[in-house]
């Protein structure tokens, strides 16, 4: 949430929705003219938001709470152990008779034939990638159509790119209900946003994504693409599956 989820995500909307509001005033009688969105200075304020939150949200204060934090990388022995290697190359080991397992998720990458050399980006990635960016990038690729890439693809589009949003199903926000999606749509395509509902992502030709529709192939061309299609826990490599824990990626319940 912190450092590449929540915060930072609500802090560009924030802007964007400034931005927004400036733009449409002449409609409320108020006619601010052209504005100039300063790119930078958004991205900064992201991290000035961040900084601000962070000491609420540290090792440093649950420590003075009494919470015991150690540091590094763990990785389950057995059923009632687990071993944390520090940085340093030293170890501990903990025991308890019930461990919580909140490693979080990550995005999903597709197998897309030329993706490994596309330079993507994920909702976790983007924000160290555009702190250093002097404008928005001109032309934005978002792949996929749920809540992430809905609110990446209004934020930045107001923020100054052409953004076009590519979603595989024939509507955004397969989980939301039908006219919630509607409304969307209706909003993001107000925005200015490209939206390609039932185009599947099939290859990258360099700086280039051919999507198939049902009128054929689409070429996008575009500076950048977020890749937003979805995530999945965060279970792999803590010693799971040798406990028979992990089941096609998944971690396996009884009744």
């Amino acid at each position: 949430c912190l450092n590449t989820g929540c915060v930072p995500s609500k802090a560009l909307l924030k802007s964007a929705k400034v931005a927004h509001a400036v733009r449409d005033g002449v409609r409320f009688g108020v006619d601010a003219g052209e504005i100039a969105v300063d790119f930078p200075q958004v991205m900064r304020r992201l991290r000035d938001v961040i900084a601000t939150i962070e000491p609420h949200d540290s090792i440093e204060r649950y420590t003075a709470l009494g919470v015991e934090c150690a540091q590094g990388y763990a990785r389950f022995v057995d059923p009632w152990t687990v071993e944390i290697e520090r940085a340093d190359g030293t170890s501990t080991r903990l025991t308890s008779k019930a461990f919580i397992i909140a490693t979080g998720a990550e995005p999903v990458i597709p197998a897309i034939p030329g993706i490994e050399a596309s330079g993507f980006l994920t909702s976790e990635t983007l924000w160290d990638a555009m702190a250093s960016r002097a404008k928005a990038p001109e032309k934005l690729v978002i792949l996929g159509g749920g809540p992430i890439g809905c609110e990446l693809a209004q934020a930045i589009q107001r923020l100054g790119s052409q953004v076009t949003l590519v979603e595989m199903a024939d509507r955004l926000l397969l989980k939301e209900e039908a006219d919630a999606a509607s409304v969307l749509t209706a909003a993001l395509t107000a925005d200015g946003v490209r939206v390609l509902t039932g185009h599947k992502a099939v290859r990258f030709e360099g700086t280039a994504l051919i999507a198939e529709g049902s009128d054929g192939e689409v070429r996008i061309d575009f500076d950048d693409i977020i890749i937003a299609v979805g995530r999945r826990a965060r279970i792999s490599g803590f010693g799971l599956e040798e406990l028979g824990l992990v089941d096609n990626g998944k971690v396996a319940v009884d009744a």
